[in-house]
């Protein structure tokens, strides 16, 4: 991770409002139901996992153009406003790191993202994880959600794997900067990560169009 990828200092305590916030908007939305959970997404500041990132909006031909979005070029109580939203936030186009110096629209197809917190906390809601359970996640990315299953059930029960080894790197440099020093794995997910067995949970935040025989296994 380089230096531009760490996020600047901020006011703890503006940190801490906007966390409460958001914790208590998706506890609102039925997104957030368990005391555990919330004190999780209370205890792990998103923005540190945005350091940058694109807003999206549609262009006059229709084609969507994503605008960089930098302490530096948006100015450091929007992007961390920004962050703190409940929304979808594309953090890399092209399977490129791309320039962040300008900050004009630029194209492309996103291929990384940081999830809304909305569905991050439903899924892991939903993944029904209990004290002391090793849990295999499948696609690292920023490194939020395996933030916070960190908070939830400690590192050392934690393994994730993420294909993009600029993607993992940076995760681990994050992840590091709070405390969190999980089993991090570059490779293909849908191959499981057979060294750390057994898991008893296994949750995927990227894309697949059936269950892999290894995860079963």
């Amino acid at each position: 991770m380089t230096v531009e990828d760490e996020a600047p200092a901020v006011d703890p305590q503006r940190v801490q409002a906007l966390l409460r916030a958001l914790a208590d908007e998706l506890e609102a939305s039925g997104d957030l139901r368990s005391p555990q959970w919330r004190a999780a997404v209370e205890q792990v500041p998103r923005h540190v996992f945005l350091p940058r990132f694109y807003t999206a909006a549609p262009n006059a031909q229709g084609f969507t153009e994503y605008t960089p979005v930098t302490p530096e070029i948006s100015g450091l109580d929007e992007w961390l406003t920004l962050a703190y939203q409940n929304e979808t936030w594309v953090t890399q186009l092209d399977h490129s790191d791309g320039s962040w110096d300008t900050p004009g629209a630029v194209t492309g197809i996103p291929t990384s993202s940081s999830t809304l917190p909305g569905v991050v906390v439903r899924m892991l809601e939903d993944l029904q994880v209990y004290d002391g359970a090793r849990v295999l996640e499948i696609g690292t990315g920023t490194g939020y959600s395996t933030a916070l299953l960190c908070a939830r059930l400690g590192d050392d029960l934690v393994t994730s794997v993420e294909y993009d080894a600029v993607l993992s790197a940076a995760a681990a440099s994050r992840l590091a900067s709070l405390g969190y020093r999980p089993a991090l794995v570059v490779g293909d997910g849908a191959h499981g990560h057979p060294p750390g067995v057994p898991y008893d949970r296994v949750i995927a935040t990227c894309s697949f169009t059936h269950v892999p025989p290894a995860w079963v296994e």
